[in-house]
């Protein structure tokens, strides 16, 4: 089992309330597209080492983290929500669980074989801090798997004058995964699967206000201007000394 780490103060891990600013809970945003079927196919794509230590990031009510160690990983869970584990824990007990912030995760340095993110970049207040963090956690080698909503509308959105956060386009993204010293290995665009699990949302909730929070300034309007799509990735961690090679090769 891995041990649990104490939220920060001031956490809201710590808090019941939601604190302003910050994304909601996981169990309050909308189930990820395409289900556990599109889970199992990033997880097929991303080649985690076999019986290797894979964290879901955002890890929810518990079935990412279960499906992992059915694969044969040594699962765990990280949630921000006290609540949520505790569903997690009862629903499943395959894995582990355990509270802990995106960008503050309760790991060693180069600790982690891989690491699976559904969902939870976008609703990140810094993306490129996360990245930061996620690379410190991984070994050199370790994979990223990303499922996530991106922006299909290019830079002519932007004269609309509206906000179009939490949307990036995936050139924004690759960059920032480059930058913070990853290799992109595979892209897919999976936007066949976001129109439903939105459809099911706002059947469920009323409104799209509360999918990512209501604290990334989304509007209807900006909505309809960022075309969102929703897509799978993978990337390598990098070895510090594979960095510095690819920086000098770039001049």
């Amino acid at each position: 089992m891995v041990s649990v780490h104490a939220p920060p103060r001031g956490s809201a891990a710590a808090s019941p309330g939601r604190r302003a600013g910050r994304p909601p809970r996981s169990d309050e945003r909308p189930s990820p597209p395409g289900g556990l079927a599109l889970t199992e196919a990033l997880i097929d794509r991303a080649d985690f080492a076999e019986g290797g230590l894979v964290v879901d990031v955002g890890g929810g009510r518990g079935a990412r983290v279960a499906t992992l160690a059915r694969r044969g990983y040594a699962a765990v869970g990280v949630d921000r929500a006290a609540a949520t584990l505790a569903r997690a824990r009862e629903r499943f007990a395959a894995g582990d669980v355990v509270l802990g912030e995106v960008d503050a995760l309760p790991f060693a340095t180069a600790s982690l074989d891989g690491l699976l993110a559904e969902c939870t970049l976008s609703s990140s207040a810094d993306r490129r801090r996360v990245l930061a963090e996620w690379f410190r956690v991984l070994k050199p080698g370790g994979r990223l798997a990303i499922a996530d909503v991106y922006r299909r509308a290019e830079a002519e959105a932007i004269t609309l004058g509206v906000d179009l956060a939490p949307f990036a386009t995936w050139r924004r993204i690759a960059a920032d995964l480059d930058d913070a010293g990853f290799r992109v290995e595979w892209f897919e665009d999976r936007s066949d699967a976001l129109g439903d699990a939105l459809a099911r949302f706002v059947l469920a909730q009323g409104s799209l206000d509360s999918a990512w929070g209501g604290v990334d300034g989304l509007t209807a309007e900006g909505l309809g201007a960022a075309r969102p799509g929703y897509y799978l990735a993978v990337a390598e961690r990098l070895s510090l000394a594979d960095c510095v090679d690819r920086d000098a090769d770039a001049f």
